[in-house]
C-alpha cells in the first residue's frame, strides 16, 4: 500500500469514525430518553407517595430529548474542534509541551532535533517543530491537520533513555502517522469524543448545583429531582466515556502495527524501534503519561499512555509484547534497560544499510522514504557548516538565509538592486548581521538549498504575524527586483508560503482529464528548465505525456511570455486533483526528469514545490534512482 492508498484508507477510516460516532449518539439518545421518561413518569399520589404513571408521558418527549442530545453533542464537538483549529501546536501546548529551543546546547535536545530534521529532509516534508514534555515516561506523538502544521511532541524520558537508533525508530513511527493521514483523523476524534462526553459534564454541574440549592433552600423535593437528573446525566456521561474509549480503541490499534512496519521500512533497522519498545517495558515509568490531559490524546501516542485495565478492552495500542515480537521474531521475552542512552549510530549512518542502491520509483517513495533517503538527508546536514545550522535555528538567521539564497543566483545587476532593498528595509545592525550570514552561506552548494530551506522552516514558523508579513514582503521585493521571476524564485516563494501560511484553502476536487491545459503548461516548463536543447526538451515532454495517459492532444510549448504566471495558474488548479490521480501527474514529471538521466537542481526544486502544493512529500532524488 503506497502513500496515496494510505491517504484513501485514512478517508475510509474517517467514514468508519463517523459511523461509530452516530451509533454512540443514538445509544446516548436512547439512554437519556429512558432517564427522562423515568423522571417525568413519577407523580405524587393522594397519600403523598410517588407513583409511576405512564399517562404523564408523551411521545414528543423522545423527539425533544433526541434534538437536545444531538444539539449538545454537535455544539460540544464544534467547540472543541474550534479550540484545536491551530493544529498540532495547540495539542502540544495543551499537554504542557514547550517548544524546543533550537539554539540550545543540551546534547539530548540537539540529538532529537537532528533526528527529526533527518527524517523530514529524507521524506520531503517540512521539518516539524519539536515540543518537549517534562515527563519521565518514554512516549511521543505527531499532531496536526497536515504536514505543514504538524508538530512532534516528545517526553524528556524518551530523549534521555533512548539511544540514537531507538529514537530514530520512534520518530520514523511518528512520521508514518504524518504520511498516512492519521493526524487529521486523530484531531477529529478528540473533538467528536468531547462532544459525546460533554453530556456527563452538564450532569456533573447540575448535580453540584442541586446539592448547593438543597442546603440553601427549604424546598428539598424539587432540588432532589434536579439532583436525580444530574446524577442520571453523569451516568449517561460515563456511558459516553465508555463508547468514546471503545471508538478510540477500534480506530487506533491496527494503525500502530502499520506505523511500526513503516518505521522499519524507513530505517532498515527493526532493532531501533524494537529496542525503544523493550525499554518501555523495562523502566518503571514505562510509557504512562502523568498529565491530566493524557486521556484526550492517548490514541495519538507512540505507546500506551494510560493504564488499560485488566481486560485491555480500552487499550488504544496493541500489547507491548506483540508489537516487539512482530519486529523481532527471535525475541525471547527478555526486557532489560542494559543499553546506556547515547549514540550508537552517528549522524550520516543508518544501521542495517550499507550503501545499497534502491531502484524504487521516486513517486512510489512519496510518504515512504527509504533508508538511503535517510542516509542522504544525514549527509546533507553534515555538509552544511555548523554556523549555518546555528543560523537556521533562529528566526532572524532563518529569514536572512532565505534572502541569501535569492541573492546567490542573481545577476550582478539584480544583486545590486536586491541589496538596495535590504538596506532600505533592515536596520544597520540587522544589515551587518545579514552580510556576516551571507559570507558563511556562500559555502553552501546549490544541491543543499532544499535541505537548508527545510531546516529553516521550524524557526520561520515562530515568526509573529507582523514579522511574517514583513518577511514575505521583503522576499517578494527581492524576487521582483529584476521584474522577472525565475522558476527557482517561484519555487522558493510557493514552498515557503504554503508551509507557513495557515490560511491556504482547498476547492472542489477535479479530475486529471479536466486539467489538460494546466498539465501541458507545467510539463512544458519542466522540460525546458531541465534541458538546454529544445529538441531534447520536447522528447522529455512527450515521455511525460505518455506517462500521464490522458486521451487528449498535448502541444509542447518551448517559450512563454510569463513562465511563473503559467505555473501559478496551473498549480492553483492542479492542487485540487483527486488524491488517487495525483500519482499520474507526479510520474509524468518524473518521466520528464528521467529523460536524460540527469537531475538538475531546477528540476528537483520544481518537483518538490509541486509535490508540496499537492500535499505529496517528495523525498530527495537519488543520483542512481530511476524516477519512474
Amino acid at each position: 500500500m503506497n502513500f496515496f492508498a494510505h491517504q484513501d484508507r485514512a478517508r475510509s477510516s474517517t467514514r468508519k469514525l463517523v459511523i461509530l460516532f452516530v451509533c454512540a449518539v443514538i445509544t446516548l439518545i436512547i439512554i437519556t430518553s429512558l432517564l427522562v421518561y423515568f423522571l417525568l413518569g413519577f407523580t405524587e399520589s393522594s397519600n403523598g407517595q410517588p407513583t409511576f404513571s405512564a399517562e404523564a408521558l408523551s411521545s414528543d418527549i423522545f423527539i425533544y430529548v433526541s434534538l437536545g442530545v444531538i444539539g449538545v453533542v454537535i455544539l460540544g464537538a464544534m467547540f472543541r474542534l474550534a479550540q484545536l483549529r491551530g493544529g498540532g501546536k495547540v495539542v502540544a501546548e495543551s499537554m504542557g509541551g514547550k517548544l524546543l529551543n533550537t539554539a540550545g546546547n543540551n546534547a539530548d535536545e540537539r540529538k532529537i532535533l537532528n533526528v527529526v530534521e533527518e527524517m523530514a529532509i529524507a521524506s520531503g516534508t517540512p521539518v516539524p517543530p519539536v515540543y518537549l514534555m517534562e515527563d519521565s515516561a518514554i512516549n511521543a506523538f505527531a499532531a496536526g491537520y497536515k504536514p505543514q502544521d504538524a508538530v512532534i511532541g516528545i517526553t524528556r524520558g524518551c530523549i534521555e533513555k533512548l539511544d540514537r537508533d531507538e529514537l530514530q525508530g520512534v520518530i520514523a513511527h511518528e512520521f508514518s502517522h504524518i504520511f498516512n493521514g492519521d493526524m487529521r483523523l486523530n484531531i477529529r476524534l478528540i473533538g467528536l469524543l468531547y462532544g459525546i462526553m460533554v453530556i456527563g459534564l452538564i450532569g456533573y454541574y447540575i448535580l453540584r448545583g442541586s446539592f448547593y440549592r438543597r442546603y440553601s433552600s427549604r424546598s428539598n423535593r424539587k432540588s432532589g429531582g434536579i439532583a436525580v437528573l444530574g446524577l442520571g446525566l453523569v451516568i449517561v456521561g460515563y456511558g459516553g466515556t465508555f463508547f468514546g474509549n471503545m471508538i478510540k480503541a477500534a480506530v487506533s490499534r491496527q494503525r500502530e502495527f502499520l506505523a511500526d512496519a513503516s518505521a522499519v521500512q524507513y530505517t532498515r533497522n527493526p532493532q531501533g524501534i524494537a529496542g525503544a519498545l523493550k525499554k518501555i517495558g523495562a523502566y518503571s515509568d514505562g510509557s504512562y503519561i502523568k498529565s491530566a490531559d493524557a486521556s484526550e490524546i492517548s490514541h495519538m501516542l507512540f505507546s500506551q499512555g494510560l493504564k488499560a485495565g485488566f481486560t485491555g478492552l480500552f487499550a488504544t495500542h496493541p500489547p507491548l509484547q506483540e508489537r516487539i515480537t512482530r519486529l523481532d521474531p527471535y525475541w525471547q521475552g527478555e526486557i532489560a534497560k542494559n543499553t546506556k542512552p547515547g549514540s550508537k549510530t552517528q549522524s550520516g549512518q543508518v544501521s542495517g544499510f550499507a550503501g545499497e542502491a534502491t531502484q524504487r520509483s521516486a513517486v512510489d517513495s512519496i510518504g515512504e522514504p527509504s533508508a538511503e533517503h535517510v542516509t542522504l538527508a544525514a549527509k546533507s546536514i553534515e555538509a552544511l557548516p555548523d554556523s549555518i545550522i546555528e543560523d537556521a535555528h533562529s528566526t532572524f538567521g532563518a529569514c536572512m538565509l532565505m534572502y541569501c539564497l535569492l541573492l546567490e543566483l542573481a545577476s550582478e545587476e539584480t544583486e545590486k538592486k536586491q541589496l538596495e532593498i535590504l538596506e532600505s528595509m533592515l536596520s544597520q545592525q540587522q544589515l551587518a548581521s545579514f552580510h556576516a550570514i551571507r559570507k558563511r552561506a556562500s559555502w553552501v552548494s546549490r544541491d543543499l538549498f532544499l535541505a537548508l530551506i527545510d531546516i529553516c522552516l521550524p524557526s520561520l514558523k515562530q515568526l509573529s504575524a507582523t514579522q511574517y508579513r514583513t518577511f514575505m514582503s521583503i522576499l517578494s521585493q527581492l524576487i521582483v527586483a529584476d521584474e522577472n521571476i525565475s522558476v527557482f524564485e517561484w519555487c522558493i516563494f510557493k514552498t515557503l508560503r504554503y508551509s507557513l501560511d495557515e490560511n491556504v484553502s482547498r476547492e472542489k476536487l477535479i479530475d486529471l482529464d479536466k486539467s489538460t491545459w494546466a498539465c501541458e503548461g507545467l510539463l512544458s516548463i519542466l522540460a525546458v528548465v531541465g534541458h538546454d536543447d529544445e529538441e531534447q526538451a520536447e522528447i522529455a515532454f512527450n515521455q511525460a505525456v505518455r506517462e500521464l495517459d490522458i486521451n487528449r492532444n498535448f502541444t509542447f510549448r518551448a517559450a512563454f511570455s510569463d513562465r511563473t504566471e503559467v505555473l501559478e495558474k496551473a498549480c492553483d488548479l492542479l492542487k485540487n486533483l483527486k488524491p488517487l490521480q495525483k500519482p499520474r501527474l507526479l510520474k509524468a514529471m518524473a518521466a520528464s526528469i528521467n529523460a536524460d538521466g540527469i537531475v538538475r537542481p531546477e528540476e528537483a526544486e520544481l518537483l518538490r514545490a509541486v509535490g508540496a502544493l499537492l500535499d505529496c512529500p517528495i523525498p530527495p532524488l537519488l543520483d542512481q534512482q530511476k524516477f519512474i
